[in-house]
């Protein structure tokens, strides 16, 4: 029983091949932008400024308004690259293909033309494309530009480990990968294709390098791999039944971090199996202080209280299943409440906007989320460790970005009408020297005015007379304002007329804002379904999970009961027997 249930973790490692993948293509997300040649072009540095702050809308504007403007001339090709990176960042790799090849069909230096090679290699391997990634890979000529040097090196060895050329790949990464920011991925991601092949001897040497790899680089990152690779070599002991191997394997993976809950169910599991009950309980204890929503909590929960039944502590396995079936009540109306808050009109929105403040990174093996959304984030935190999730909520992300700058714009052309439409009722020549007219007679009124004003302030006192002598330097300089305004409108023979070209152009252009309004609020519409979709699938299999370890806490509850019942009426009768 223990050793089929801990081949699903093996499983669940054997499926992990495209780890290092994604990590690939995460660290590398800039890396398109980090070129050798300097920055010539001032429209190409405000380019990259966007791009590093990670805003590519304004970055992809920048573009095309500096190509429009003929303002890139020393930094084109870096800045096409940069184009087609930032298009495979909106998820259209199609449309960053066509960029590189088209960067490809012309004149351009070899170091170049060799990154383009080499990001159309990235971009068919992310597609799934192995074959034509090789392909491209192989076109590289001459030296290996210094910026992807350590990537290139990368995505070959991945490609070997793809085709199964593992013994090319091991050969790889004394050479190739030594000592890169990727080499332990590699040898994971070596490892698990080397379990399944077969080859468990090598694989096991090759987790045992990420451990030590770990060791000597004391990061949180590294950590959590060695975590992983710790409990890949417990379950391969597991397979083979070495269960005091498991369980070594297994004391050395951190109680704290993002996967203690498998690793600490492992443990327990394994000490249950080596008749080692009271070394099950502590680890059992461990996680069930832990939210309801974490799966291997709600399977220690009833596995602890099992533990004390199989013991012979009848009290405190009552007392444990009792909790359980509460804990279980409990986190099934979290669900109820969770698919309230998945259901709300704003919801996926404002969840995607704030998903890294609510998934907070203590939260993932903790009790709680720190803000907002505690009743749903809980449940998700598998879900979001998933690549087609994840793909998800990154371009409902875009969308919203885009919504948001389509909304903006709208905004700006509701304006734009109203100036154009006032423009169009302005005045005719008639109107307008009727206003110079009207104009012309009320500046000699008011002149008219301060003169008999500036005559009655010669009939006060010298201190009186200078106190308005500043206020009446302000009038005459207000009065030189005015004419020479007066002069100006004077000087127009025919008022200016919007052109009827220019009317269309804006009002075609101010439907076009509406209806790429529409469709980017269509396309929002059909993720934010498909991911309520997800989510709700996602609650599903933990009101599926919670409810049958709920049976089974009650199913335990009842024997107890039983039993304490029997237990009273034997003595009952044995009473009654003695009596007589």
């Amino acid at each position: 029983m223990v050793a089929a249930k801990m081949s699903r973790y093996l499983s669940h490692y054997a499926k992990s091949l495209s780890l290092a993948a994604c990590l690939f293509f995460a660290l590398s997300a800039v890396s398109i932008s980090s070129h050798g040649g300097q920055v010539k072009d001032l429209k190409y540095g405000t380019i990259l400024f966007d791009y590093y702050q990670q805003d590519y809308f304004a970055a992809l504007v920048g573009y095309e308004y500096a190509k429009s403007l003929g303002e890139l001339k020393h930094n084109a090709d870096d800045a096409r690259l940069l184009k087609g990176g930032m298009t495979l960042s909106y998820g259209l790799p199609n449309d960053a293909q066509a960029i590189f090849k088209d960067l490809l069909n012309e004149n351009v230096p070899s170091d170049t033309a060799n990154k383009a090679w080499f990001y159309l290699a990235k971009l068919y391997y992310h597609k799934g494309d192995t074959y034509q990634a090789s392909r491209n890979l192989a076109r590289i000529q001459g030296d290996i530009p210094q910026e992807i040097h350590e990537e290139f090196n990368y995505l070959a060895t991945l490609i070997n480990i793809r085709n199964k050329h593992l013994d090319a790949a091991q050969q790889a990464m004394g050479v190739a990968a030594k000592d890169s920011v990727y080499e332990p991925y590699l040898i994971f991601n070596l490892a698990v294709s080397q379990l399944a092949n077969g080859r468990q001897s090598e694989a096991q040497l090759n987790l045992g390098k990420v451990i030590e790899f770990a060791k000597r680089h004391s990061t949180e990152e590294f950590a959590v791999l060695a975590d992983r690779a710790k409990q890949a070599l417990a379950h391969i002991k597991i397979e083979e039944n070495d269960l005091l191997g498991a369980w070594q394997q297994l004391q050395n993976v951190r109680t704290t971090g993002l996967y203690s809950n498998r690793a600490l169910l492992s443990y327990g599991w394994t000490a249950i199996k080596l008749k080692q009950l009271n070394k099950a309980i502590p680890a059992l204890k461990a996680l069930n202080k832990r939210s309801i929503s974490i799966a291997e909590v709600q399977e220690a929960k009833v596995l602890l209280a099992h533990l004390y039944e199989q013991k012979g502590a009848s009290r405190s396995a009552l007392k444990h299943y009792l909790l359980a079936e509460k804990s279980f009540d409990q986190g099934l109306a979290s669900i109820k409440s969770a698919r309230k808050v998945i259901a709300g009109q704003r919801i996926p929105e404002e969840f995607v906007v704030n998903l890294e403040a609510m998934m907070d990174e203590t939260d993932w093996y903790g009790s709680e989320p720190s803000l907002d959304y505690n009743k749903l984030t809980p449940f998700l935190i598998e879900l979001m460790s998933s690549n087609p999730f994840h793909s998800v909520i990154k371009e409902l992300r875009d969308l919203y970005a885009l919504r948001n700058n389509m909304q903006y714009w709208s905004r700006q052309a509701k304006e734009h009408m109203l100036i154009i439409e006032h423009r169009q009722q302005g005045w005719s020549s008639k109107g307008l020297q009727r206003f110079v007219k009207k104009s012309e007679l009320q500046q000699r009124q008011l002149e008219v005015a301060i003169s008999d004003l500036r005559l009655h302030t010669m009939t006060l006192d010298v201190k009186e007379q200078e106190r308005f002598s500043a206020l009446l330097e302000s009038t005459d300089k207000d009065f030189d304002y005015l004419n020479d305004k007066i002069e100006k409108i004077k000087a127009i023979k025919k008022p200016y007329k919007q052109s009827e070209k220019n009317v269309r152009w804006a009002k075609d252009l101010h439907t076009r804002i509406k209806v790429k309004l529409k469709t980017i609020n269509n396309m929002i519409q059909q993720l934010e379904s498909v991911m309520r979709v997800v989510v709700n699938a996602e609650l599903d299999k933990h009101q599926e999970r919670m409810t049958y370890y709920l049976a089974q806490a009650r199913l335990g509850k009842a024997r107890l009961y039983d039993q304490t019942l029997n237990s009273i009426e034997d003595q009952a009768m044995r009473k009654t027997g003695a009596a007589k």
